[in-house]
C-alpha cells in the first residue's frame, strides 16, 4: 500500500509542481492584491480605533482638567435673565481658554453642551464664527442626552463637517442629564491620516509579494512535499490503519504545516485512545486486543518469535455486584485492570475481553515463563485491598493459559477460554496451563 501511495504521490505531486510553476504568478498577484486590501482594511480599522480610543480617552482628560480647576458640580443657574452653565461657582459660558487651549494643542474640537445646545466650543460655523447656541444630532441627543450612555460616532454631521466623534454625558448633583462634552475631529483628516499611513504598509506588503514571487520557485517542491505527506497521512488513517506514521520531516517543520502535523498526531492518539480502549479501565478494548494478537501471531508465523495467550477472569464478580452494588464492582475492576496492566509492561499487551474477562498476550515469551508471570499475579491480586466507601474487600482470579503456535487465532484463544473455564469449575483462584 505505502509503494501505491508513493506512486500515487508522485504523479499528483509532478501535476500540481508544473501547474504551480506556471501559475505562480498570476496567484501571487491576486494574493498581493487580497493581503494589501485586507491589511488596509484591518489597518484602517485600528486606526479608527485608535482615534476612538484617543478621543475617549481625551474626553475624560478634559472633564479631569474642569474638575481640577474649577471645584464644585455642574448645574444651571439664572445670570441677569439669561440661562449660565455652571461648574461650581464658575460660569461656563463665554469661558474659552481651556478649550481652546485643546484645540490648540491636539487639533481636537470640544464642545460643551447644555441639553442639545453648544455653550462653548471650538467648533465654527460656515461664517467662521464659533456655532455657540447651534443644536446637537437629534441621534446624539437621543443616544447620549436621553438615554445617559456616552458614544462614539465614526460619522456625524457637524455644522456641515462630517465629524469622526465621541460624547459624554454631564450629570448634576442630582444625577439628572444635564448636557454633554463632546470631542471631535473632521473625519477627512482621520482618514487622511490613516490613508498617509497605509501608503508605506501597501508599498511593503508589495515589495514583500515580489520577494516571495522570486523564491517561491525554491519552496514549491518542499512545500508541495509536506503537503503530500500530509494528505498521505490523513488517508492511511481514514482507511483505518491507527498505526502509521507521519513523516518525521513533516514533524519538525517550524511552520503551520508543522503545526498540523503535530494536531494530527494528537488526533490519531485520540482516534487510538477512542477505538482501542476500554472507556472503563483503561485497558485495550476486544477488537484492539483481537488486531495486536493477530499481529502478534504475524510474527511467530514469520520469525518463530514464541508467545502466549491467558484469558483471566474475577471470581465471584457478580456476588461482588450484587452485594457491594454495580460502582463498588466497577472500582473493583478498574484497580485490577490497573494491576494487571502495571504487571503487564515489557511483557506484552492485556486487553478487556467481555465484562470481567481480560486476556494477557505474553510476547516473546516461553510457557512456562508466563506461567510464573501469571502465578506471580495472582499472589499480587490476593494481597491487594479494594476499598470503596466503608467497604474492604479482597479479589482473587482465575486464568487459563496456553502457548501460541501457527494454528488458527481462534483455536488458541479458544484453547485458553478451555483451560480458564476448567479452573472456574475446579475451585477458582487459580492457573491452568497444562493441555485439558
Amino acid at each position: 500500500m505505502n509503494e501505491e501511495l508513493s506512486g500515487k504521490t508522485k504523479l499528483r505531486k509532478g501535476s500540481f509542481f508544473w501547474a504551480l510553476l506556471k501559475m505562480n504568478m498570476l496567484p501571487l498577484i491576486l494574493l498581493t492584491l487580497v493581503i494589501t486590501t485586507f491589511s488596509a482594511a484591518r489597518f484602517a480599522a485600528s486606526m479608527n480605533r485608535e482615534a476612538q480610543n484617543g478621543l475617549v480617552d481625551l474626553c475624560h482628560t478634559v472633564m479631569t482638567l474642569y474638575d481640577t480647576v474649577y471645584e464644585g458640580d455642574y448645574h444651571i443657574d439664572d445670570v441677569n435673565g439669561s440661562t449660565v452653565m455652571m461648574k461650581g461657582e464658575q460660569p461656563l459660558n463665554g469661558n474659552f481658554e481651556i478649550i481652546d487651549s485643546i484645540k490648540e494643542q491636539t487639533g481636537v474640537d470640544v464642545t460643551i453642551f447644555y441639553q442639545d445646545t453648544r455653550v462653548i466650543t471650538t467648533v465654527q460655523n460656515n461664517d467662521g464664527m464659533r456655532a455657540i447656541g447651534t443644536k446637537a444630532n437629534t441621534t446624539v441627543v437621543q443616544d447620549v442626552l436621553q438615554g445617559g450612555q456616552p458614544h462614539f460616532y465614526a460619522s456625524t454631521m457637524v455644522e456641515g463637517v462630517r465629524y469622526f466623534s465621541y460624547y459624554e454625558p454631564i450629570y448634576a448633583s442630582d444625577g439628572s442629564c444635564i448636557g454633554m462634552f463632546f470631542l471631535g475631529k473632521p473625519s477627512a483628516e482621520v482618514r487622511r491620516l490613516v490613508r498617509n499611513s497605509l501608503i508605506p504598509t501597501i508599498g511593503f506588503c508589495i515589495l514583500t509579494m515580489l520577494i516571495v514571487c522570486l523564491v517561491t520557485v525554491g519552496f514549491s517542491n518542499k512545500l508541495v512535499s509536506a503537503i503530500r505527506k500530509t494528505e498521505s497521512f490523513v488517508e492511511t488513517i481514514a482507511k483505518g490503519n491507527l498505526h502509521t506514521e507521519f513523516d518525521a520531516d513533516v514533524l519538525n517543520r517550524k511552520d503551520e504545516l508543522g503545526d498540523m502535523g503535530q494536531y494530527l498526531i494528537k488526533m490519531q492518539q485520540a482516534l487510538r485512545n477512542l477505538v482501542e480502549q476500554d472507556t472503563l479501565t483503561g485497558l485495550y478494548n476486544r477488537r484492539s486486543g483481537e488486531q495486536m494478537l493477530r499481529n502478534i501471531h504475524k510474527n511467530y508465523q514469520k520469525e518463530g518469535t514464541p508467545f502466549c495467550v491467558a484469558i483471566g477472569d474475577i471470581d465471584h464478580f457478580k456476588r461482588v455486584n450484587d452485594t457491594y452494588g454495580h460502582e463498588c464492582g466497577d472500582v473493583a475492576l478498574m484497580e485490577i485492570a490497573a494491576q494487571i496492566q502495571e504487571h503487564m509492561k515489557g511483557r506484552g499487551f492485556v486487553a478487556r475481553w467481555g465484562g470481567e474477562e481480560v486476556l494477557l498476550v505474553y510476547a516473546n515469551m516461553e510457557l512456562e515463563t508466563a506461567a510464573g508471570c501469571i502465578e506471580e499475579l495472582m499472589e499480587d491480586i490476593r494481597s491487594k485491598r479494594i476499598v470503596y466507601e466503608d467497604t474492604s474487600l479482597s479479589i482473587t482470579m482465575t486464568f487459563g493459559l496456553t502457548e501460541g503456535n501457527g494454528g488458527r487465532i481462534e483455536h488458541i484463544v479458544r484453547d485458553a477460554d478451555a483451560r480458564l473455564y476448567e479452573g472456574k469449575n475446579s475451585g477458582r483462584d487459580r492457573l491452568v496451563y497444562e493441555a485439558v
